[in-house]
């Protein structure tokens, strides 16, 4: 039976509570490789958020986000694949190409989080923490834009390729042009571009490859010099070392709560299950080989 680490008491008005203990176990999980390996992570987007504003998770947020730089994940990665734990998690790389991944989630065996545009997929569906890439990012704008158009054109080939419909107008007519060409068309390519500032000294760290728009998706490097502990629900977390400061530049005014069609809009899974495999809601499931175009 799973260690309760939510706190207690909290009231379950979205039905989340469940699920999020089981994210936060395995989120205590890779907290304690990362510690022993002096591997440094912040978290990030909603789940910096949600520490902030709520002590925690988002009530209604049914995932969990952290940052690694480059260097981290892959030292990460070589950790988690030398002496991880198999048995309990897998780990599984997004845009996979020449050891650069678009983003990557350590899934927990023996669980189910099924999601609408890869339901029908033969991969792994457990339950997941995300790892986005904290990429360096230039100085000069004409490179920003030059890095943020091939991160968003990965983005794209990978909405592409989940058959993703919610998007119309310019959007919509992208992804449908998109679908003529292979489902890792010019992948390695654009992953370049975003990894190719990684040894410059600039004063900048981005996240093109997740929902920010441009500017909102730039952040200073000092803001991540190093990590900060944080409580998040009864554990102890990594955060921004100027995590106000962070959480401004991503998203405003953070402490406003957000409407209730945008509350619906951001959740991920339409289904979930903390005690089940995936395999027994799924029969497509046998040797994972769709992961190959997951971007």
């Amino acid at each position: 039976m799973s260690k309760q680490l939510m706190r207690p008491d909290l009231p379950d008005e979205h039905g989340f509570l469940p699920l999020q203990n089981k994210i936060l176990e395995i989120m205590v999980d890779v907290d304690k490789i990362c510690r022993e390996n002096n591997i440094d992570y912040f978290i990030m987007g909603g789940t910096a958020l949600g520490a902030k504003r709520h002590g925690g998770f988002i009530p209604w947020d049914d995932d969990l986000d952290i940052f690694m730089t480059p260097d981290n994940y892959e030292r990460f990665r070589k950790t988690f694949n030398k002496f991880g734990d198999k048995v309990k998690y897998y780990l599984q790389e997004w845009g996979s190409s020449n050891g650069m991944v678009s983003t990557a989630k350590i899934r927990m065996n023996n669980t189910t989080y099924i999601e609408p545009d890869i339901k029908t997929w033969d991969i792994h569906h457990g339950i997941y923490i995300d790892i986005f890439i904290l990429h360096t990012c230039p100085d000069n704008l004409l490179q920003q834009l030059w890095q943020c158009a091939w991160a968003k054109y990965v983005i794209m080939r990978g909405l592409c390729n989940r058959g993703y419909t919610k998007r119309k107008g310019i959007v919509g007519i992208v992804l449908k042009v998109m679908r003529l060409f292979s489902k890792r068309f010019l992948l390695n390519f654009g992953l370049k571009q975003v990894y190719r500032y990684r040894q410059e000294n600039t004063n900048f760290y981005c996240n093109f490859l997740g929902k920010a728009i441009f500017k909102k998706g730039i952040y200073k490097k000092e803001w991540f010099s190093h990590s900060e502990d944080i409580a998040f629900e009864t554990v102890t977390l990594k955060a921004s070392c100027n995590l106000e400061a962070f959480l401004t530049e991503r998203f405003g005014d953070y402490m406003q709560i957000p409407s209730p069609e945008r509350i619906k809009w951001e959740q991920h899974a339409e289904l979930w299950d903390i005690n089940k495999d995936f395999k027994e809601y799924s029969q497509n499931v046998n040797d994972f080989k769709d992961e190959k175009y997951l971007i």
